[in-house]
């Protein structure tokens, strides 16, 4: 009889070690990349609430208000006004993107970006987006033609923090003064927190525009869940080169459902 106790502690032992939770959200902590949910909130399968899913289920809509000075040649302000949308479906995501920009030189809209990106899951702690897109030639000047993009991001989860790395490439058909623009890119890597209904992300990004301009950017956004799927946030963003932007500031507000 002994033995038999000993042998079902052991196994009780076993399994308690390989299933921790800490947070008592029936996610084991090896699964979990939100930890420290609060004990009343509904989890997905990855243990994060329900209002506020890594991965929206159906839509994601925001506004955003950025703007831009740089001293590099002149005093240079800008204001932007963002609108994106994004469908998600499955593992696919569609989002267009619009913006409106006023500065001392002109005013009008940039190109309306057209994306689509498919999601593979390699691992339960690990999302791989690929992707594909059109710049729209909204941008009203002489030599503004359609472009294309490639996007890819890795995201990993570990213990709350989501790592991630990716970039972009464009083909782009633009030209200045009869002469074609180089292909811009850009890279980045970088890191995302949370806490209960808060996050936080810092990133370093670097780009190279169709003048063959390159820049390293440092890159911190704060967001906050208020309720029923509403959000909002804000950005700041430091010019690390002199060719960069200086400051970059945005504030947002969105709606996840």
């Amino acid at each position: 009889m002994k033995k038999v106790i000993l042998i079902c502690l052991c196994v009780l032992s076993i399994f308690a070690n390989e299933y921790n939770d800490d947070d008592l959200d029936g996610v084991p902590n090896s699964l979990d990349r939100c930890p420290n949910t609060p004990f009343s909130d509904i989890v997905d399968e990855y243990g994060c609430s329900i209002e506020r899913l890594i991965k929206p289920k159906s839509y994601d809509i925001y506004f955003e208000y950025v703007y831009i000075r740089d001293n590099d040649i002149i005093d240079f302000k800008e204001n932007d006004y963002i609108f994106s949308a994004t469908l998600y479906r499955n593992n696919f995501d569609f989002s267009i993107t619009t913006t409106y920009f006023d500065n001392s030189l002109k005013h009008g809209f940039s190109d309306t970006s057209i994306k689509i990106e498919y999601r593979f899951t390699p691992t339960p702690m690990w999302d791989l987006y690929v992707g594909t897109g059109v710049d729209l030639p909204t941008y009203n000047r002489n030599g503004n033609f359609l472009d294309y993009n490639l996007f890819i991001d890795n995201e990993y989860y570990y213990k709350g923090v989501k790592f991630f790395v990716g970039g972009y490439y464009t083909f782009t058909r633009d030209k200045y003064r009869s002469k074609r623009l180089q292909n811009p890119y850009g890279m980045y890597i970088g890191l995302e927190s949370y806490y209960k209904r808060w996050s936080f992300d810092i990133a370093l990004l670097h780009s190279k525009s169709k003048f063959q301009t390159h820049s390293n950017i440092l890159y911190t956004k704060i967001e906050k869940s208020i309720t029923k799927g509403y959000y909002i946030y804000a950005t700041f963003s430091k010019g690390l080169t002199h060719k960069a932007i200086d400051t970059i500031v945005s504030i947002g507000f969105g709606r996840r459902y």
